[in-house]
This record gives structure tokens, C-alpha cells and sequence, in this order.
């Protein structure tokens, strides 16, 4: 796959062209940075869909690559409707200073979309979590139903993005069962604190964990790898005036459970198609 470049005082960022993934719906974009980039750095995908407004999705770490050295993210953009060209850019944030291309990269065209009419939801991003667990992640072992585990959430986790921004607290967790084929199926609760106050908003998540096909052999073992892609369907409940919207919603996350550290980094997102008022 090819990449291209751009430097700016010493930072390099390298990028992939977007490649559609039937199973998720969503163009998924490589992104590589470095040479010094600090875990406080952020990466974003600014997109403009025809004459539309620019949107922006953030990206999350994969980590740093063995062999160039630099820092790996990976976003997800949406398809673009029938007929529709969209334009996009990497920027990257570091040190307080926007790491920007400028001109708007559009992707090649590609037989991407199916031939019957349709039109692509309208992505609305949500927020990014970072949600920090214990190490000890308390393994059942090998049940007839699988291997179970159990993450409890600790303090320090985060909800920051243009519609939620709070504070986790440290109680709830994850309940994990891990099939023979090595698909986690978590269920997580957990209790968000808004920074604007008030009553707290309640966050009910199923989704998967994809820890390889030999994932459940290493767990048997009582070992993690270093780190698994999952794909979430949060949602949330609350009495809090200002975010009794939320109630409405059913969201859908992409991210990666990174299990050096054991903390869950996710971005959320809801979708309005042609038909919502």
C-alpha cells in the first residue's frame, strides 16, 4: 500500500489511502508519525463530502512501528454517498502545535458503494474514551462456556470530544467471555461523571475483542497480547437535563484494547440516516 508524505520541522507524517472494510461499513485510514511523539499527541482526519461541511474523526494509537520507528494511528472515515467526493487530511497535534498538510487529500476512486440506490448515515462523533482497568484481569479458566474474564475499572479514565466530556468513575468493569476461536464478547458497565455537573450518566457496552486465532490458547495460559481491536455498541442513560439526548442513542465505538497498560481507547459515534427527523 503506498503512503504519502509530509515534514514539518522535523515531524514526518506518512499516511495510507483509505481502504473500505465491508465489516465495519467505514474507510479505514493508516497514519504514521514520528520521530518524537509524546502518548499526549493526538491524530485527526479532517473530511469534506462534496461542498458539505468539514468534519473531523479522531484517530487512535496502534503503537510505534518496529521498523521505521514511528508512531502508528489508525481512523475510520465514512463512505461518501453515491456520486459524492470526499477530500481529507491528516493533522496531527503535538506540543500544542497542529501538524497540517493543508491541502485536502481525496482518496482514489474506487467501485466502493453497491449499485442500488442508497445514501451513507451522516456520522456525528461523540466522544473518545480512555477507560484504565486493573492488571489482574482474574481468568476463569477453560469453562464449557469459554474463558471469562474480569477487568475492573480504576481511576483515571477519561470522555473528551465535542458533545461528552467527563470523568469515569472506579467502579463497574468488564465482564469478558473469550471464545475458542479467540473472539472476546465483553459486556462493560461503567458511570460517567459530566464536567458540566449534575447527575452522572450510566454506559451499558456489548461488543467484541479480537485476540487472534490463537488468542485462546495464550489466555488459557493466563497471558494477554499486547494489544486487541474491538468493535462496541454502547448506550448510555441518564436524568441529567442537558444530556437526556443520550438517551436516544445507540452508538457504535472503534478502537483497541491496549493491553500493555490494560485500558480500553475507543471513539464513539452515532448515525443519522435519510429517514431520522
Amino acid at each position: 500500500m503506498g503512503m504519502r508524505e509530509f515534514s514539518d520541522g522535523g515531524v514526518t507524517l506518512r499516511w495510507s489511502e483509505a481502504a473500505f472494510q465491508a465489516a465495519t461499513g467505514v474507510q479505514r485510514v493508516l497514519v504514521e508519525a514520528g520521530p518524537a511523539i509524546s502518548p499526549h499527541d493526538t491524530l485527526r482526519l479532517f473530511y469534506r463530502e462534496g461542498d458539505g461541511p468539514e468534519r473531523a474523526v479522531r484517530g487512535w494509537p496502534l503503537g510505534q512501528d518496529p521498523q521505521s520507528g514511528l508512531q502508528q494511528f489508525a481512523a475510520a472515515l465514512p463512505v461518501p454517498a453515491v456520486g459524492k467526493l470526499m477530500t481529507w487530511r491528516p493533522v496531527l497535534t503535538s506540543g500544542g502545535r497542529d501538524y497540517d498538510p493543508g491541502n485536502a487529500v481525496a482518496p482514489k476512486p474506487e467501485d466502493r458503494a453497491p449499485k442500488h440506490e442508497t445514501s451513507s448515515p451522516v456520522l456525528d462523533h461523540i466522544a473518545h474514551f480512555e477507560v484504565p482497568f486493573s492488571g489482574n484481569f482474574n481468568p476463569s479458566g477453560e469453562t464449557p462456556d469459554g474463558i471469562w474474564l474480569h477487568f475492573a475499572i480504576k481511576e483515571g479514565g477519561t470522555v473528551t470530544g465535542p458533545n461528552l466530556n467527563g470523568t469515569i468513575e472506579p467502579v463497574g468493569g468488564d465482564w469478558m467471555r473469550v471464545r475458542p476461536d479467540g473472539v472476546g464478547i465483553l459486556h462493560a458497565k461503567a458511570l460517567i461523571n459530566p464536567t458540566t455537573g449534575g447527575a452522572p450518566v450510566m454506559f451499558d457496552d456489548t461488543g467484541i475483542c479480537d485476540f487472534g486465532t490463537d488468542g485462546y490458547a495464550a489466555l488459557a495460559k493466563g497471558k494477554l497480547p499486547p494489544s486487541a481491536p474491538v468493535r462496541l455498541a454502547p448506550r448510555y442513560l441518564t436524568s441529567n437535563p442537558r444530556y437526556m439526548w443520550i438517551n436516544r442513542l445507540q452508538g457504535f465505538g472503534i478502537g483497541e484494547a491496549s493491553l500493555s497498560d490494560i485500558t480500553l481507547r475507543f471513539d464513539v459515534y452515532s448515525a443519522k440516516g435519510t429517514s431520522d427527523g
